[in-house]
C-alpha cells in the first residue's frame, strides 16, 4: 500500500513520512478513526514506507514529500500483506475449525484476503461474516496478548522495524491489557506498535497515556474529488455526484465504483421507504420491509447510513441553509419535495429511528422486523408532524 493509494488525509501522511525520514518513529501510535475511514490503509503504507528500501522524494504528486516505491522486494511484500516483519492482531472467536483459545494467527489467511477484497475499507461485522461468527462477539483476548509478546521477543527477519498493527484495540479484553503494558511502553529496539481504534472511550488510559495520537477526520470533498479524477475516467458531473454521495466517507462509494453503478443505490430503496411511510401503506410496508431484510446486513447499514443523510439534508432545506445540502439530481428534487414532510421539528426523531435500526441490525435482531418496526415508527413521526 502506497502513501498515494490513500485516499486524502495529506498532512497526516506527510507528517509520518517526515518521522521516518527525520529517524523520529514514535515506537507507540493510535490511529483514531471512524468505521469507514482510512486509518487501515493508512497504518500498512506507514509500516510500507518504514521498509522500503527505495523511498521515493521525487515526481510526486498530491503534494506528498516522499513515498514507497511499490517494485524493491519489500514493497512487493507488503502488497502481499505478507511480510515477514508485519504482524497483525485483531479480534477473533472460536469457529469450526478453531475450537478453542483462538489467536490472530489462526486467521491470517482469511484476514489478508479480507483485507485484499475491501480495499482496506473492513468493518468489524463485515471481518466476523467472513469468519462465519457473525452471531459471535470478537476480541482480542489473553492468549492473543501472549502471542504478541512471543512474536515481538523474536529478532527482525529483515532487519529492519518489527510492526505491530493491533486492530480495533477497544476489543481488547480487560485481562489481556496488563499483558502487553511493559512491551508497549518499553518495547525491543526497532518495534513499532501501531493501535488502531473506532471509539476511543473505550481504551483504558493505561493504553492512551502511551501512544501518540494520530487522528483521522472525516474526508473533505475536495480529497476524494481529486482521488477520483486521478485513479478513475468519469465526466465532472459523476464525480460531482459521487462526491455527493460519499458525504466524507470513500467507503461509501466501493460498491458503486466496483458495480460501475448510477449513484446512489440505495436512493430508490429509501425513497420508497418514506413514501410508504407517509401514505401509512401497511400492506405495502411489509412487503418492502421483507424485500429489505434480504439485502444483507451490511446493505441495511449502508441504506439507514443513506437515510440519516437524506434526513440531515431535508433539515437543512426547511431551515433555509441550502449550502449545506450535497446532493444533486433526483436526491436533491426529492430533498426539496418530502423537507416539506421532514423537517427541523421531527427529523431528530426520525434520526433517533435510523439509528436504532442501525443498532439492532448490527447486533443480528431479525432484519425483516427491525425494518418493519423502523417504517411503523416513522409513520407514526410524519402522521403526527401533519
Amino acid at each position: 500500500m502506497l502513501f498515494k493509494d490513500v485516499v486524502g488525509h495529506i498532512e497526516i501522511k506527510n507528517r509520518l513520512i517526515t518521522s521516518v525520514l527525520n529517524k523520529r518513529i514514535s515506537h507507540a501510535q493510535l490511529f483514531m478513526g471512524a468505521e469507514g475511514s482510512e486509518k487501515l490503509a493508512l497504518a500498512i503504507a506507514y509500516a510500507q514506507f518504514i521498509a522500503c528500501d527505495n523511498k521515493q522524494t521525487q515526481g510526486l504528486q498530491g503534494g506528498l514529500i516522499a513515498d514507497s516505491c511499490g517494485s524493491c522486494p519489500s514493497c512487493i511484500k507488503y502488497h502481499k500483506l505478507a511480510h515477514p516483519d508485519l504482524h497483525f492482531t485483531f479480534p477473533v472467536a472460536t469457529t469450526r475449525t478453531v475450537t478453542s483459545k483462538p489467536i490472530s494467527d489462526n486467521f491470517i489467511k482469511e484476514w489478508r484476503e479480507a483485507l485484499l477484497e475491501s480495499n482496506y475499507y473492513i468493518s468489524l461485522n463485515e471481518w466476523l461474516i467472513k469468519l462465519g461468527i457473525e452471531n459471535k462477539q470478537g476480541s482480542i483476548s489473553v492468549n492473543s496478548a501472549n502471542s504478541i509478546i512471543k512474536t515481538l521477543a523474536m529478532s527482525s527477519y529483515e532487519g529492519n522495524y518489527k510492526v505491530m498493527i493491533i486492530w480495533m484495540i477497544e476489543k481488547m479484553h480487560h485481562d489481556a491489557i496488563p499483558k502487553i503494558l511493559k512491551i508497549l511502553e518499553e518495547p525491543p529496539e526497532k518495534t513499532l506498535f501501531i493501535l488502531l481504534t473506532e471509539d476511543p472511550n473505550n481504551i483504558l488510559k493505561t493504553i492512551t497515556s502511551r501512544t501518540q495520537l494520530v487522528k483521522l477526520k472525516p474526508l473533505d470533498d475536495n480529497s476524494i474529488s481529486n482521488y477520483l479524477k486521478s485513479n478513475f475516467n468519469l465526466p465532472q458531473e459523476r464525480i460531482d455526484s459521487l462526491v455527493h454521495v460519499a458525504d466524507g466517507n470513500f467507503k461509501n462509494l466501493l460498491p458503486i465504483l466496483a458495480n460501475n453503478e448510477e449513484p446512489n443505490p440505495y436512493f430508490d430503496i429509501f425513497r420508497q421507504m418514506m413514501l410508504l411511510a407517509y401514505g401509512r401503506d401497511f400492506a405495502k410496508m411489509r412487503g418492502s420491509a421483507d424485500k429489505i431484510s434480504k439485502m444483507g446486513r451490511e446493505n441495511i447499514k449502508q441504506l439507514m447510513y443513506f437515510g440519516l443523510k437524506t434526513v440531515r439534508m431535508c433539515m437543512y432545506q426547511s431551515l433555509g441553509s441550502t449550502n449545506l445540502i450535497k446532493a444533486s439530481g433526483q436526491e436533491l428534487d426529492f430533498i426539496k419535495k418530502f423537507s416539506k414532510f421532514v423537517h427541523y421539528g421531527n427529523a431528530p426523531e426520525i434520526t433517533d429511528v435510523l439509528n436504532d435500526c442501525i443498532f439492532h441490525i448490527s447486533r443480528n435482531v431479525n432484519g425483516k422486523i427491525v425494518i418493519m418496526d423502523t417504517l411503523l415508527k416513522i409513520s407514526g413521526i410524519l402522521y403526527n408532524s401533519k
